[in-house]
């Protein structure tokens, strides 16, 4: 509600101490799939692959020969570390300003909650996509791996 002058010089506005997000809310996806991260030991990570059945599978009775050919139903995907930064950018001024005992939020710790929420739903949108964005510097997302070769040629390296 709205009051006159008479009444907003003489009358504090009280700030509720916390901010609500009703933007980004939560990304689920991404929830899931950081939920499984793991640390990268080498220049690269490496994933064996079974892309095939074996083909030496009969059935045999008695002293029938036995299969002995051998296919080879493996692929090795590599993949190369890609980083994601958001920036967190606040004037000194606003910091010192903020700075008071009659602060009801802190300003600096509002900010990085925020830019960490942001960064978690940009993350999450790179999570969908094919990882050509940003000049093919984005995560390969779910649009990658169901990609028929018209946008992503290849996955991990094949």
């Amino acid at each position: 509600m709205a009051f006159d002058n008479v009444v907003d010089t003489l009358t504090l506005e009280e700030i509720v101490p916390r901010v609500v997000d009703t933007v980004l809310r939560a990304n689920r996806f991404a929830t899931k799939m950081l939920s499984k991260t793991k640390r990268f030991g080498a220049a690269t990570m490496d994933f064996p692959i079974k892309y095939q059945i074996g083909t030496a599978i009969q059935s045999f009775l008695g002293f029938d020969s036995l299969p002995t050919s051998f296919t080879d139903t493996r692929v090795l995907l590599k993949y190369n570390p890609r980083f994601v930064a958001a920036n967190v950018a606040l004037a000194g001024t606003d910091i010192l300003a903020n700075n008071t005992a009659a602060k009801v939020l802190d300003l600096t710790e509002v900010e990085m909650k925020s830019r960490a929420q942001d960064l978690a739903d940009g993350l999450g949108t790179m999570l969908w996509s094919d990882g050509t964005g940003n000049s093919s510097k984005d995560f390969l997302g779910l649009a990658a791996i169901v990609d028929d070769g018209t946008s992503v040629s290849t996955i991990g390296g094949l």
